[in-house]
């Protein structure tokens, strides 16, 4: 049980953080200039729950979610409001509404 319980879920959790901090340096989408090579890509969005929104993340790293928008799925933001709407967690930061706004338009998003 040691070896899946500990050894195997930490190598996991390290190749899924190494495998974001490079591929999400490469692949995908810049919605905000950054000053770097963060990327947006939905595909390791969803494998990483939520850790592919790579560039908004760059953007404003305060935010408790990294999909800025109801259409990027951030699975691990979802945990983290259930656990704070049960109680468990308190002073989730949201993403400011001039963060959302300063969306470029050349990408089709509205602003907002």
């Amino acid at each position: 049980m040691l070896v899946w319980g500990f050894f195997v879920s930490t190598v996991v959790l390290h190749h899924g953080s190494f495998t974001i901090n490079s591929l999400s340096h490469l692949f995908g989408s810049q919605r905000y200039a950054t000053g770097d090579s963060s990327r947006n890509n939905a595909l390791l969005a969803l494998i990483t729950m939520g850790e592919g929104w790579h560039n908004n993340h760059h953007h404003y790293p305060g935010a408790v979610r990294q999909g800025f928008f109801w259409w990027e799925l951030d699975l691990t933001y979802y945990g983290l409001y259930l656990l704070g709407r049960l109680g468990v967690i308190r002073d989730l930061r949201p993403v400011p509404a001039r963060v959302l706004r300063a969306a470029p338009a050349r990408c089709g998003l509205p602003g907002r």
